[in-house]
């Protein structure tokens, strides 16, 4: 199986675009009334954005388009506080409603960086409900891209690495809300030469010249030249359009627990194959990131066999049968759950449990006690091997001296995750994500305004 994709479009060098067209380009595409809330930490790219949208919006007369400002305190460095009150100070003088949260968990003692930008994110969204944000933007530019890149480039130049496509434009958060980034094509540079030519003046962060942060040392080694690095995410979104077309063809779920690829499916072309695979194999097995690429190396070569088979990976189950390729969650180091009465948690990162009831319920996966009404609520065609196998890592709770699956009780309700999408899901995979979120009976994700 060649892994390659056909494409009319070559990738492109990156181009870079003045921050105050960025921004008159973003806000022309906007053409319902809309709140903004922009994320400011006080820095030259968040201050610039914020700068550049109210310029256009009063220039243009565009009074059903508003700005609001969050900004978010990690108290992680002792200036914090008071960089977090001049961005007050300037919001208020510019007319424009701030807020400020702090993060005051306790901060872990290794992966900070990956720990605060999910704080960071719960907080904006957080502010963003409540003032009922139509978007969020955020002031990531070419050089943030061009250093995601060259990052993940070093991790690996496969043609299936996705991440060579560097950040979306806009990122669905929590299912909620979507994250844009209308600097995502100015550089660093002239967002500063802009501020400079309005008078306003920013923070600088000592933390984005601390060589020990893997960003910091990919910055610092970067050429200078703005063309530095191609632009692949054409390539990314025809992949993500073609897995979702894949799927709406060949793929089947039973109770959101069991997912069968058609035999016909199986000889798709292999890269579109494996992404469709990858995403699936997250879901099925409650991974928000996709399996590590040497097993899906090892899969992909199960697939291309073309015998009938199992493999494990991921916390998936892969049988190959003559009618299909099966996944499944591996019943093993599946954790147990107790959800108190009226309350709502998440169980092997699969499925939304909501206990109506007035006793708690210790929710764990069925195991091996099955029953004939369990390996009847599948389809016939489905072989009893897979049935039983399935069964078995599905949600159930004991009681009245057995296991009972959970679907079956009343004042439960259950809801599947799409472990992948659920958190951050960026544009280039949202057609994909909606074609799963209909094979598991979801509701579709939210298109962006922009």
């Amino acid at each position: 199986m060649a892994e390659t994709l056909s494409s009319s479009v070559t990738p492109a060098p990156m181009k870079s675009l003045a921050p105050f067209e960025a921004a008159r380009q973003f806000i022309d595409k906007i053409s319902k009334p809309a709140c903004i809330l922009v994320a400011i930490s006080g820095g030259s790219d968040s201050t610039g954005l914020l700068f550049a949208l109210r310029t256009v919006l009063r220039d243009a007369g565009r009074d059903g388009i508003s700005l609001q400002a969050v900004t978010i305190d990690h108290a992680l460095r002792p200036e914090s506080a008071e960089e977090a009150r001049g961005v007050a100070a300037l919001c208020a003088k510019l007319d424009i409603p701030h807020q400020c949260r702090r993060w005051d968990a306790e901060k872990p003692p290794t992966g900070i960086s990956a720990a605060a930008r999910l704080a960071r994110y719960a907080l904006i969204g957080a502010v963003a409900e409540e003032i009922g944000a139509d978007m969020i933007v955020v002031g990531h530019t070419l050089g943030d891209q061009q250093e995601t890149i060259a990052m993940r480039g070093a991790r690996s130049q496969r043609p299936d690495n996705l991440g060579l496509a560097g950040m979306a434009d806009a990122v669905l958060y929590n299912g909620r809300h979507w994250i844009m980034r209308p600097f995502l094509y100015s550089t660093r540079q002239d967002i500063r030469d802009f501020l400079i030519g309005e008078g306003v003046s920013w923070y600088d962060d000592p933390s984005n010249d601390d060589a020990k942060y893997e960003r910091v040392r990919t910055r610092q080694a970067l050429p200078e030249a703005s063309e530095i690095l191609n632009d692949r995410s054409i390539n990314r979104f025809e992949l993500s359009a073609r897995a979702a077309q894949f799927i709406e063809n060949h793929v089947e779920s039973f109770l959101d627990c069991l997912i069968k690829i058609r035999v016909e499916g199986l000889s798709e072309e292999a890269i579109v194959l494996r992404h469709a695979l990858s995403v699936l194999a997250s879901v099925i097995g409650g991974r928000r990131f996709a399996m590590a690429a040497d097993s899906m190396d090892k899969v992909m070569a199960f697939v291309a066999q073309a015998e009938p088979g199992r493999i494990t990976a991921g916390r998936v189950v892969f049988d190959r049968r003559k009618d299909g390729l099966y996944l499944m969650r591996e019943n093993r180091n599946i954790a147990s759950v107790t959800i108190r009465a009226g309350k709502t948690a998440i169980w092997d990162e699969r499925f939304e449990i909501t206990n109506a009831s007035d006793n708690d319920l210790l929710v764990h996966a069925m195991g091996s006690e099955l029953r004939a009404e369990m390996l009847g609520s599948f389809p016939a065609s489905v072989p009893q091997g897979v049935v039983k196998r399935a069964v078995q890592a599905m949600p159930g709770t004991s009681g009245e001296g057995r296991t009972q699956m959970l679907s079956t009780l009343k004042n439960v309700e259950i809801r599947p995750l799409l472990a992948p999408y659920d958190l951050f899901l960026p544009r280039f995979d949202l057609a994909l994500a909606n074609s799963i979120a209909r094979l598991f009976v979801r509701p579709a994700y939210t298109q962006p305004m922009v």
